[in-house]
């Protein structure tokens, strides 16, 4: 096929997402790259539209096994004329659920054809140890030979497969989706106001005058206002927090996810 441009757009707070789909479409580094990066706000609000001859690389992570909710409204605003798409799923080393079925039913409602799909390990929000300092350099070799095969197929497709990719996941869904965990975000003394929490929240969640003040019912526990505080003055309620650390996930730390993908 002739594609014209390629379009990388992920959500991604913790910054492993964008990792994950920048290195696919480094295999497309000649072609026109443009980037839409989904954790933005403003940017899920926009209408995006792709013809036939352009590609879409997209990436999520799991949130419980589901694409996560502030996702899967912008990507009612995402239209596609048989414009073909690579699914990318990432999840912190304990299941990436119906992930990528989430995003194929979605897309391709919306006039895109799947073409190739992949799930990748990225470190986990809640628990460091689970992935911890994934994708490394053996995933990253992976992308890379994900990224160049892609990019052969592309140039040999006439037509698209009338079969829809083989995904891991269920139609229904199996996985309900997130609902509100039972910790929080808290803001210590510690904070000095400088406001960069402000404006990494991806749901607007954080007073824009006062960062102490959280709407916790829009808060999904995405982590990035913590990663980002240079005073360390944000953190996780602790006890619900590290029950969930001990009770449910330490448990997946001890053996090792690999990725994995397919191309139509």
């Amino acid at each position: 096929m002739n594609l014209i441009k390629v379009t990388c757009a992920c959500f991604s707070p913790g910054g492993s997402t964008r990792k994950v789909v920048n290195a696919i479409g480094k295999a497309f580094a000649d072609y026109p790259v443009s980037k839409i990066d989904l954790t933005s706000w403003e940017n899920r609000q926009k209408e995006y539209s792709f013809h036939e001859n352009e590609l879409l690389i997209i990436g999520v992570p799991s949130y419980g096994g589901r694409v996560p909710a502030p996702v899967r409204e912008a990507l009612t605003r995402f239209k596609g004329l048989n414009t073909p798409v690579v699914l990318v799923g990432t999840y912190g080393n304990v299941k990436l659920g119906d992930v990528l079925m989430e995003l194929r039913t979605d897309l391709f409602r919306n006039g895109f054809i799947p073409v190739a799909a992949g799930s990748f390990i990225c470190q986990h929000t809640y628990l460091a140890d689970l992935g911890r300092g994934r994708p490394d350099g053996e995933d990253m070799e992976v992308l890379q030979k994900f990224g160049a095969k892609l990019r052969e197929r592309l140039r040999l497709l006439v037509t698209y497969a009338s079969e829809p990719l083989d995904l891991p996941g269920s139609y229904p869904y199996t996985f309900p989706e997130m609902g509100e965990l039972p910790f929080k975000v808290e803001t210590s003394d510690d904070c000095f106001y400088c406001m960069l929490c402000i404006g990494v929240c991806p749901m607007k969640a954080i007073n824009e005058t006062n960062p102490k003040e959280i709407n916790h019912s829009a808060c999904i526990r995405c982590g990035a206002c913590i990663s980002i505080c240079p005073a360390q003055a944000k953190s996780f309620t602790d006890g619900p927090f590290f029950g969930l650390q001990e009770n449910y996930l330490r448990q997946y730390c001890e053996n090792r996810q690999e990725p994995w993908y397919v191309i139509g």
